[in-house]
């Protein structure tokens, strides 16, 4: 069974005329991290518009040199080590053990907590003690995340007039997230590495086998590293019925220079902010 080869993420820098350094404490930065890719989104708060967008390779914060200062700043940390727990069972005392339960902490990692406002729960997941320092020389007030939170509350807030279920599967390198949704209700949240195209098939099914999902009637919608010509996006239609690309979060503006974007890029890079 062969690899699925990620191909290099080409250099995007894409910024609107109306971004200006002198506004930056109006604008709003997120950061989106994973081991093999790096990218920044700039949203000025006070048009709800997003007006800067840069993806590459490496992760070098010097770059992000265009604005002496922030409003705010968020970093949503991309890795399948993420552990949903409901608020009422959340102890800030016990974030090791409840984590460690299904993932091994490293000495070198740091336990973080999100607050998923939308579904009454608490996200848990680790940030590498390196990395939180790196970060913090250039941004002081950096409030991290994970990319799963960003992706859960964002589909909670899209999803708020819908009914019906819904399956959603958010793509990175190594490993997909998979979420579940019943109108505004959370049903399943987890993720999944793969290697290969018949491995995502093979989850993405299991999951509508475990929850009783007729695949001719329950849609899924991709997002993120996902390639509208790629095998695994092929061999999905073999078995769903019904498959989509994910449109932008209708939440916001963008920059007319975001056109050249695929609409299913970068979602847990938008829906930060929300």
């Amino acid at each position: 069974m062969a690899d699925v080869k990620t191909k290099p993420s080409p250099v995007i820098n894409l910024m609107d005329e109306s971004f200006d350094s002198e506004k930056s404490t109006t604008y709003h930065l997120s950061i989106l991290s994973s081991e093999n890719s790096f990218a920044y989104a700039i949203l000025d708060t006070n048009t709800n518009k997003y007006i800067a967008l840069n993806s590459s390779k490496v992760s070098n914060f010097e770059k992000i040199d265009i604005a002496s200062s922030f409003k705010s700043v968020t970093c949503a940390i991309a890795h399948n080590k993420f552990t949903l727990i409901p608020t009422a069972l959340f102890d800030e005392d016990n974030k090791e053990p409840l984590l460690g339960f299904n993932h091994e902490v490293k000495e070198c990692e740091e336990i973080f907590s999100n607050t998923l406002y939308n579904l009454d729960a608490k996200n848990l997941f680790t940030v590498s003690k390196s990395f939180e320092s790196e970060i913090k020389k250039y941004f002081v007030n950096v409030h991290f995340l994970h990319s799963s939170t960003a992706f859960i509350e964002g589909l909670l807030v899209q999803n708020k007039n819908n009914s019906g279920k819904k399956v959603f599967a958010n793509f990175h390198s190594e490993y997909l997230e998979v979420v579940i949704l019943d109108g505004r209700e959370l049903l399943f949240s987890n993720a999944f590495k793969y290697k290969a195209p018949d491995d995502i098939a093979y989850y993405i099914l299991f999951v509508y086998e475990q929850l009783h999902l007729n695949p001719e009637e329950v849609e899924l919608v991709l997002s993120r590293e996902i390639e509208k010509t790629a095998k695994e996006h092929s061999l999905l239609y073999t078995y769903i019925r019904n498959v989509k690309f994910a449109l932008r979060p209708d939440n916001f503006q963008f920059s007319y220079k975001f056109e050249e974007i695929p609409s299913h890029k970068f979602w847990s890079l938008f829906t930060q902010y929300l």
